[in-house]
């Protein structure tokens, strides 16, 4: 018995075949219809994602991606999350039906966008030499030569949050520039996470494709801006994989019930009855009502989380009997944070 694997949901009721191989190498890439929208999927025999080595995920986030890009180049396409794997084509069904609305809202909004990776990075050793100089960091390198030894320890280490500080003040001066320099040419943006020192900025912009020529004009910019002492490195265009990609999982029944009580629900729910519950819980716990209360904000989150499992766990009850949720979440590009941290 083989599953389906999901790269992606696209605006088409046309069953096609593609000439590209699936994740696992060999499976030919088709698409599944339901109305007018289809999912593009391909036979998956492999193992479990969770219990492959790293360089197998690096091979099939690779494929996921090279896949979902060729698509890109005919269609307007969601991405699916990595991983994403299905019992049925009559599941998969499931899926375009319960989310139908969902995607064709998200595909009339990235239909003419696109997603560009800018990283920036500079060289270490030379921003440390140009903060050695720096009055404060002279004067308290030349504290430690006349300190004994136990307190000279006590200067290096405050010495090293010195350096650290100025590296960071300098980092985020820069990257606060940058991001105001490429902002405007940009719909949205997605900060991902500083993976090295060497990392100044890495940022994903959604971009207007009629944009794109002068969102890469502004990147070469900067690059004479900063009189090349920053690397600059685009990558795209790319589907929205940061701003827009679809997640389908399996209802948690103790993810359920502990969102149930955190709304102070029974076992039997509606969407109106969670969204009802919800309005008058955020009134009551929302952190401008808490000032001072640093929990605040983490509790609010974690009941606008519960509405959220709860809300599509209802529209899944009506579709697929509960089988499925389905979210358009923005996530990060996994194929490049893989790359660059792997993890």
């Amino acid at each position: 018995m083989y599953d389906k694997y999901i790269y992606g949901i696209i605006d088409s009721s046309n069953e096609n075949t593609w000439d590209i191989p699936g994740v696992d190498g060999s499976s030919p890439v088709d698409t599944i219809a339901y109305q007018d929208l289809s999912c593009v999927v391909s036979d998956y025999f492999g193992e479990e994602f969770g219990a492959m080595s790293k360089e197998e995920v690096v091979r099939g986030l690779l494929a996921h991606q090279v896949v979902v890009e060729h698509i890109m180049k005919k269609h307007t396409v969601l991405p699916v999350k990595f991983g994403t794997v299905l019992t049925t084509s009559d599941e998969v069904r499931d899926v375009l039906s319960q989310g139908r609305q969902q995607f064709v809202d998200a595909l009339a909004w990235i239909g003419d966008k696109v997603e560009v990776e800018v990283a920036a990075t500079w060289d270490t050793g030379q921003v440390l030499r140009e903060i050695s100089t720096e009055p404060e960091i002279v004067q308290a390198r030349q504290a430690i030569v006349s300190k004994p030894e136990q307190q000279a320890l006590v200067e290096r280490i405050r010495l090293g949050q010195m350096v650290k500080a100025s590296m960071d003040r300098r980092r985020d001066s820069h990257r606060e520039q940058m991001i105001s320099f490429l902002k405007p040419v940009a719909v949205d943006i997605q900060p991902n996470a500083l993976v090295s020192d060497e990392m100044v900025m890495n940022v994903a912009f959604l971009v207007e494709r009629a944009n794109q020529e002068e969102f890469d004009s502004r990147v070469r910019q900067l690059n004479d801006l900063f009189q090349d002492q920053i690397n600059f490195r685009i990558i795209g265009p790319l589907p929205p994989y940061s701003f827009a990609t679809v997640e389908v999982t399996r209802p948690d029944p103790e993810k359920i019930e502990e969102a149930r009580h955190l709304l102070g629900l029974g076992e039997n729910i509606s969407e109106a009855e969670v969204r009802r519950a919800y309005r008058h819980l955020a009134a009551e716990t929302h952190p401008d009502r808490k000032p001072g209360d640093e929990m605040a904000k983490v509790r609010f989150a974690k009941l606008r989380q519960a509405s959220d499992l709860l809300i599509a766990y209802c529209q899944g009850q009506a579709e697929s009997g509960g089988s499925l949720l389905i979210k358009i979440r923005r996530l990060k590009n996994e194929y490049l944070h893989f790359v660059e941290t792997g993890v």
